[in-house]
């Protein structure tokens, strides 16, 4: 025996859509929506929203700050590179045997500009590594020697045309740091040779 009931045709026209009716064997239940739950789903999609829209453009931004330095990239081209980066310093890239000849206070020369660091680099050695402003110097150098087996230096130009290479504290600040210390000391830009 079913059972039914009139709720329905006593409600005004414009409540009767907004319910619903269903009616089983049993008995008959009457669903009305609930607007709390609508607009509690409303603020969860609008919020998801914006958390996505304000994570993208940063990616994008720590992605073109750094520069990338793979085996296959000519030694010239990464010079030209970090000094357009770092305009006030320089890379000089040796043999990992130059270490001994500075150490001693002779004067070294680079390795060909020409060249990749995957043909030049220690043969056991490989990988890539990121340059960013925030690294420190001595922490570059350490990286070049870890992951090509080679000797690098980041060096500077004073204002009188002296070139240095960075030793003592100036290998423990940041190549951002370093650069605009030299920039306000009037060194010399542009010379990545």
């Amino acid at each position: 025996m079913a059972i039914t009931k009139k709720t329905a045709a006593a409600k005004p026209a414009a409540k009767k859509a907004a319910t619903t009716t269903k009616t089983t064997a049993a008995k008959t239940t009457v669903k009305k929506p609930t607007a709390t739950k609508t607009a509690a789903t409303a603020k969860t999609k609008a919020t998801a929203t914006k958390v996505a829209v304000k994570k993208a453009p940063v990616a994008t931004k720590t992605s073109t700050n750094d520069l990338s330095v793979t085996g296959n990239k000519k030694i010239g081209t990464l010079m030209k590179e970090f000094n357009k980066k770092f305009p006030y310093l320089r890379l000089k890239i040796c043999y990992s045997y130059a270490r001994d000849a500075v150490k001693k206070g002779e004067s070294i020369s680079g390795i060909d500009v020409d060249k990749t660091l995957a043909s030049v680099r220690r043969a056991d050695s490989g990988g890539d590594i990121s340059i960013s402003g925030n690294k420190k110097i001595k922490s570059l150098e350490k990286e070049f020697d870890t992951v090509f087996g080679l000797y690098a230096q980041v060096c500077y130009t004073e204002k009188d045309g002296h070139r240095y290479y960075t030793s003592g504290s100036a290998d423990e600040k940041t190549l951002a740091g370093f650069n605009a210390e030299c920039e306000k000391n009037g060194c010399k830009k542009g010379e990545w040779r």
